[in-house]
């Protein structure tokens, strides 16, 4: 038989103490109040009766799962968690001293206002997909503050916000150098038992070489900094607190505090690329002697031109993204240049083009064939034309010069126009689409080698049915 905890409840609010930490409970919430509606197995009344505790928990022995701490004056107020053994948790909770929000409620208010309840009995390897699945579903007032992925709703504005939230109420005279601190390590996912003792704050200030106010910052919230938690009283139920650090970091962004290498790749003048690896952000911000916020709006960002020629990234880059990069930097480059094209032959000017991308789509071909070849007086073969490419536009002394010399670049790119005779027709090949873009391509899709291609070229024979053409017949 299951039972349901869940009831009507309206909030009023007096001025006992009760009454404010509830409703500190409510305050600067963002995420909507959902009273649990679940039914559960069963529910222990009498969370200080040992009689009742004792038939409680005789029917399930060591057995775990998923269970609820509910708040008996306000259903809208409980604790979910999950427990390998319900019996063993059950005790830690009511013993250990923890300043968790959970813990520092039930102590204040007394635990026999809670109701003790399981939802769901569970193997070990699906409890945490199971307590997620509630979590999600309710986000419980007395639970770890956490963004929820599910509803996408952030409880709480900051971390800083979420850290002076869950801290402990200590006697903070004196602060830095009359309290033990405990320094735990939490990697890989779990806490780890041994640690280390220091005498203040300022000792393990000086260990760390980390502020003071950092430490006094994340002192007993649970949340690592560094991999690090920093409590004032030593771990007794390392289980519990494993848990509990778990899941107070779901949703935080703590990647902020730890330092990630940044690669760094500088283009000259020549497109040579240059690596540089800097340990940090901060590092990086002082060798290239930029803010803080420039360097984040470019990290990973692919900005043509990137920070003064400069290209941030979190992770090296391969070969193909290396490539990918210098297209980048080449379309800032030339992407806002004007372009004069001339036939090489006649001199006369095809068109004015205000980036070199509509130059190469006036020709059809890549942005990148055409780049190489501005103000060099050589002619190259687009579009089945010779032409020439300036980045300015040539006077008539520019004109004169080049009418006596026509250099056509021997190792170019050239198009290559392929013709059948159908109905006694000469036709393009392909549907009538225009020129393969080069030798090779061409090499490659019909299965001729380009020795061939160079001997039919523009000779009027046919090999196997083909005309080989290098202008647009």
């Amino acid at each position: 038989r299951t039972h349901s905890v869940s009831s009507s409840f309206k909030k009023y609010y007096h001025t006992s103490t009760t009454d404010k930490l509830i409703n500190g409970l409510y305050l600067n919430r963002k995420a909507p109040i959902k009273p649990f509606k679940d039914n559960v197995i069963k529910t222990c009344e009498d969370l200080l009766s040992p009689s009742d505790l004792k038939t409680f928990f005789r029917s399930i022995k060591s057995k775990g799962g998923i269970y609820i701490f509910t708040y008996k004056e306000n259903p809208e107020i409980f604790y979910i968690g999950r427990a390998k053994n319900f019996r063993n948790r059950f005790k830690a909770h009511l013993n250990i001293n923890l300043q968790d929000k959970f813990h520092i409620f039930a102590n204040a208010v007394g635990w026999d206002k809670f109701h003790f309840s399981i939802i769901q009995i569970c193997s070990l390897d699906i409890q945490k997909e199971r307590e997620n699945y509630y979590l999600q579903k309710y986000l419980p007032l007395l639970n770890t503050i956490y963004k929820s992925e599910m509803y996408t709703i952030q409880n709480y504005d900051s971390l800083h916000e979420i850290l002076k939230l869950k801290q402990l109420e200590w006697n903070k005279d004196n602060k830095y150098s009359g309290i033990p601190v405990y320094l735990y390590t939490y990697s890989e996912g779990s806490l780890k038992d041994n640690y280390i003792k220091f005498e203040s704050i300022n000792k393990l200030s000086q260990y760390l070489n980390i502020s003071r106010e950092t430490i006094n910052i994340y002192l007993n919230t649970y949340v690592p900094y560094k991999s690090n938690i920093f409590l004032t009283d030593l771990i007794v139920d390392f289980e519990l607190i494993d848990k509990l650090v778990s899941d107070t970091i779901q949703g935080l962004d703590l990647d902020r505090t730890i330092s990630k290498k940044v690669w760094v790749y500088s283009i000259d003048t020549k497109s040579n690329i240059v690596k540089n690896i800097y340990n940090s952000i901060g590092e990086t911000i002082k060798i290239l002697n930029v803010s803080h916020n420039l360097v984040n709006n470019h990290l990973d960002k692919w900005i043509p031109g990137g920070i003064k020629n400069n290209y941030l990234f979190s992770n090296e880059l391969d070969n193909l993204n290396i490539e990918r990069l210098k297209e980048v930097h080449l379309s800032r480059k030339h992407n806002n240049l004007n372009v004069w094209i001339y036939n090489a032959n006649t001199l006369e000017l095809i068109g004015n083009f205000n980036s070199i991308k509509k130059a190469a789509d006036y020709f059809n071909v890549d942005y990148r064939s055409l780049i190489n070849h501005l103000d060099t007086k050589e002619a190259i073969n687009k579009g089945g034309k010779f032409i020439y490419l300036f980045k300015n536009e040539l006077d008539t002394e520019d004109l004169n010069l080049l009418s006596n010399k026509f250099n056509k670049v021997s190792n170019m790119t050239t198009s290559i126009w392929v013709y059948k005779y159908v109905d006694d027709k000469l036709t393009l090949i392909n549907d009538n689409k225009p020129s393969y873009i080069s030798k090779l391509s061409l090499s490659k899709d019909l299965k001729i080698s380009v020795k061939t291609i160079n001997k039919y070229l523009d000779s009027n024979e046919s090999y196997k049915g083909y005309y080989f053409y290098s202008i647009c017949k």
